[in-house]
């Protein structure tokens, strides 16, 4: 049962990965999100569509995000992160005893890793924060919630709770 579960889960994030491609791929404003793709930022750019920027406001949201990048191609948080995986994948393929010590300490340098990264996420969100006026703050947090209603409306279609039956 476990294995099916876990199957389910995974085919459904490939799925909810491969629907995103085409918003991913949807065009951008010219010039304002040259950062490069996975560039994880507060939300990632699309937080920012439907929201008018001043041409000064795009410039420094542009340069924030170039920075941002620039500091993703250069440290080794990703990597590592994908090096962690592998080894947690490698022991969970070997034969025998499991060494759940050493998966725990795998973890703990994951959990570690990606607070790092979260830090860093969160650092460029209060930037881009800081250059938006408290309309365009109020807007963002009104189109969030809009789409947070409809994410909650969808999860209640695809999976709803069953009926007691009246017999």
């Amino acid at each position: 049962m476990k294995y099916r579960t876990g199957f389910l889960v995974g085919a459904a994030l490939i799925g909810i990965s491969l629907t995103a491609l085409p918003a991913m791929a949807a065009p951008r404003p010219a010039g304002l999100f040259m950062a490069g793709p996975g560039t994880p930022v507060w939300g990632g750019p699309a937080m920012l569509e439907g929201i008018d920027l001043t041409k000064q406001q795009q410039k420094k949201i542009q340069t924030i995000l170039q920075q941002a990048g620039d500091q993703d191609q250069t440290d080794t948080i990703r990597d590592d992160l994908g090096r962690v995986r592998r080894q947690i994948q490698d022991i969970l393929s070997e034969p025998g005893q499991l060494d759940r010590p050493k998966i725990q300490a795998l973890l703990q340098q994951q959990a570690t890793l990606r607070a790092e990264q979260e830090a860093r996420h969160l650092d460029v969100a209060e930037q881009i924060h800081d250059v938006l006026t408290p309309e365009q703050l109020s807007a963002i947090k009104a189109r969030q919630a809009k789409i947070r209603d409809l994410m909650d409306q969808l999860r209640e279609v695809q999976h709803p709770v069953p009926q007691a039956s009246s017999n």
